[in-house]
C-alpha cells in the first residue's frame, strides 16, 4: 500500500516538469542537441529504502578501512620516493667523497715521491 502512495506522490511531483532534451539526427551516427531544459521540479533519483539509507556497521567499517588503506598507500609511496631520493643523494655524495679521497691519495703519493727524490739528492 505504501508503494502505491509513493508512486502517486512521485507522479504528482513530476507533473508539470518542464525538463526535456530534444535531439535531431543529422546523419547516421551523428546527433545534435536541439533543445535542453534541465530544471526539474522533482528529485532525479529515487531515495533508498530507510532500511538501507544508513550503512550497516560492517559496511561502515569496510569503508573506513578502505579509506585508511588508500591513505597508507599514498603515504608509503611518498616515503618510498623520499627514501629513493635520499639514497641517490647519499650515493652521489659517496662518489664525490671517493673522488676527493683518490685525489688526496694521489697527491700524497706525489709528495712522498718528491720527498724521496729530495732525500736522495742530499
Amino acid at each position: 500500500m505504501q508503494d502505491k502512495q509513493q508512486e502517486g506522490c512521485k507522479a504528482k511531483q513530476q507533473e508539470g516538469c518542464k525538463a526535456m532534451i530534444l535531439l535531431k539526427r543529422e546523419k547516421p551516427g551523428r546527433w545534435i542537441v536541439r533543445k535542453f531544459l534541465g530544471a526539474h521540479n522533482h528529485p532525479l533519483v529515487d531515495q533508498l529504502p530507510k532500511s538501507r539509507q544508513k550503512l550497516d556497521e560492517k559496511d561502515k567499517k569496510i569503508q573506513e578501512l578502505t579509506t585508511e588503506l588508500h591513505i597508507k598507500k599514498r603515504l608509503s609511496t611518498a616515503y618510498r620516493e623520499q627514501l629513493l631520493t635520499f639514497m641517490k643523494d647519499v650515493e652521489d655524495h659517496n662518489v664525490h667523497l671517493s673522488t676527493k679521497v683518490q685525489l688526496i691519495f694521489d697527491n700524497l703519493k706525489k709528495l712522498e715521491a718528491e720527498r724521496q727524490e729530495l732525500l736522495q739528492h742530499k
